[in-house]
């Protein structure tokens, strides 16, 4: 009889301590949607992008803005580095010991991502699910394909195409033709012209102060045909070099080696003078 009370007691405490532990331990469900990392966007501050037979890009952040530091210097787009850093939270929907890394192309990874010091290598593509597998550790996850499209082919497509920065104020822009320059707190237009108003003026400057292109790239060495000067808040002057007038404006940004293309009508916008009404703007 006691020994069949014990017998009992032993039996309910193994099955509690089952219950236990499957309750303290996640399901395979719960783990796979677990995020590959805890970091978050963020915290990064180094990214360096690895492809075959590429050089490598290295990225850096400086204060709240992002610079491509290698193979080019030149201040990143924001949105762009965050397409490449939704690795961090991707959601596996299986994960599998990295035994056999040529079975998932892994043993040569078409893109190695490395987001301050953890790797992420990926590989093959499912094409069943039309999920990638990405190496992390020891791990290979099956990850939605949008993290690997979010990786770019080189460091020009990361290249911030804002022709200025945030803390970029023009005080003055200087054409050849004309000049809109502030003083005493007013823009003015030398030479003057009849039609340009404080609001004229005010958007043409504010133009400049948006301005963003379609590509924005090395430069090419062509020789510029003239040169446009925008003082700063600060007292910088930056000298732009016009390279193109149509079908695309494309201007040289001397300090920092760039030039940037515009669409087409942007050299009407930028380059024409804010007091003088051209024929189109007459029709609307």
């Amino acid at each position: 009889m006691k020994r069949g009370w014990l017998l009992n007691v032993a039996l309910m405490t193994a099955i509690a301590l089952l219950a236990w532990l499957a309750w303290r331990t996640p399901s395979r469900e719960e783990a796979a949607r677990a995020p590959l990392s805890d970091i978050k966007a963020a915290a990064v501050s180094r990214i360096t992008l690895t492809r075959q037979q590429r050089p490598p890009i290295a990225i850096e952040r400086r204060g709240e803005q992002w610079w491509i530091t290698a193979p080019l210097q030149a201040r990143a787009d924001e949105f762009q580095i965050l397409r490449m850093l939704t690795i961090l939270e991707a959601q596996s929907t299986a994960r599998l010991p990295a035994t056999d890394r040529a079975r998932f192309e892994l043993d040569l990874p078409s893109a190695v991502l490395d987001i301050d010091g953890v790797q992420y290598a990926f590989g093959g593509i499912n094409n069943v699910t039309r999920e990638q597998y990405v190496l992390r550790g020891d791990t290979i996850h099956a990850v939605e394909l949008r993290h690997g499209a979010a990786l770019p082919l080189n460091a020009v497509a990361l290249i911030r195409r804002a022709l200025l920065a945030e803390n970029e104020q023009p005080v003055a822009v200087a054409l050849p033709e004309f000049t809109v320059s502030k003083n005493n707190g007013r823009w003015t237009l030398l030479p003057p012209a009849g039609e340009a108003g404080a609001d004229e003026l005010q958007r043409y400057v504010d133009q400049w102060r948006m301005a963003s292109a379609a590509a924005a790239e090395p430069y090419d060495r062509r020789a510029p045909r003239g040169d446009i000067r925008i003082t700063l808040a600060d007292g910088t002057t930056l000298t732009l070099g016009v390279l193109q007038r149509e079908p695309q404006l494309v201007l040289w940004r001397r300090d920092n080696g760039l030039q940037y293309t515009f669409l087409a009508g942007a050299a009407r916008t930028l380059l024409g003078n804010p007091g003088i009404t051209h024929p189109a703007e007459k029709v609307k």
